[in-house]
């Protein structure tokens, strides 16, 4: 099946109010998503949507890989 939506994404923003996304694809889409619609991001907290779990965080600026 591969990958299918397979993260959910907490993403934090220097007002200190995070914001939620609960189906994301492509993590490194994503991320280019963030940099034009919401310029002002810090770092996203990556989970697998699934299982509930904490993966990886990333900051803006940084490599994020097309998958983890």
């Amino acid at each position: 099946m591969g990958h299918k939506n397979d993260y959910s994404i907490i993403v934090f923003f220097p007002t200190g109010k995070p914001k939620k996304w609960g189906f994301v694809h492509k993590l490194d889409g994503f991320a280019e998503f963030l940099n034009k619609k919401h310029p002002d991001w810090l770092y996203m907290n990556v989970y697998d949507r699934r299982k509930k779990i904490y993966m990886k965080r990333f900051y803006k600026g940084k490599l994020v890989p097309e998958f983890l």
